[in-house]
């Protein structure tokens, strides 16, 4: 069963196109991670696929629930408002540079959405956040706010509020590219752990170690294209752009 579906995605900023017919496929409990040069169109395919850009064209699927789609005369039409709010809730994103309220406690930061999206008791979203936090090494930090906190620890914190919704998919854009490596290693080290419960995943990532061991498959992204995919990219790549860029690492 496929919880995303991007089919021929075009992507153009004025007269620059950035993506250039994108086809991907991400399975029920796949981890699928992209990686590729800056520039290359990574974070914004991850930004077409959570609907913070809309797409030039294509269609995207996510879990079941059509996003967006382009008729065959070329009209690209975005869902209804009550089905894009149910679609909104079936996944969790995770940027980069954490995206915290500043003026929010670390328990606020998770139960906010909870509460006033999504329609839960403050007693249940409390129950979810404390949960999570215990499991993220965080059962301390609920009442901390932000700037009292490492970058690795609001992170984390990140990554709760994405897990809060329950989401059939996570995607992470860069988690660790704000973090020194002491820190890095922590938060990798929960990303496999979620590998391993099997949550599904899209990890935009620099790391490629890290990508070689825990994706299921693996997406090599330049200049607007899938270069090459398949689950040993890293280790055994075919296309000579692959190989050249893997050769600095």
């Amino acid at each position: 069963m496929s919880v995303l579906e991007m089919t021929k995605i075009h992507k153009s900023f004025g007269s620059l196109e950035v993506l250039k017919g994108i086809d991907l496929e991400v399975k029920k409990g796949e981890v699928v991670g992209i990686i590729g040069p800056s520039g290359g169109g990574k974070s914004t395919l991850l930004r077409c696929a959570t609907t913070l850009e809309q797409i030039t064209s294509g269609k995207i699927v996510i879990a079941g629930e059509t996003l967006v789609s382009t008729s065959h005369s070329g009209l690209t039409q975005y869902t209804d408002k009550k089905t894009l709010k149910e679609i909104r809730g079936k996944f969790g994103l995770v940027f980069q540079n954490f995206n915290l309220f500043p003026h929010f406690s670390v328990r606020r930061n998770i139960t906010e959405s909870l509460i006033h999206v999504h329609k839960k008791s403050r007693e249940e979203a409390d129950e979810i956040c404390n949960e999570l936090l215990k499991k993220l090494g965080m059962a301390d930090k609920a009442n901390a706010y932000p700037c009292n906190l490492s970058g690795g620890q609001q992170q984390r914190v990140s990554i709760a509020r994405a897990l809060a919704v329950n989401p059939e998919i996570l995607f992470f854009d860069e988690p660790t590219s704000a973090l020194d490596p002491e820190l890095t290693s922590g938060i990798l080290k929960v990303i496999r752990e979620l590998a391993e419960e099997k949550m599904t995943m899209v990890i935009v990532t620099h790391e490629m170690a890290f990508a070689r061991d825990v994706a299921d498959k693996l997406v090599f992204m330049d200049g607007g294209v899938i270069v090459e995919q398949g689950p040993d990219i890293i280790s055994n790549p075919r296309q000579a752009r692959t190989k050249e860029f893997l050769a600095g690492y």
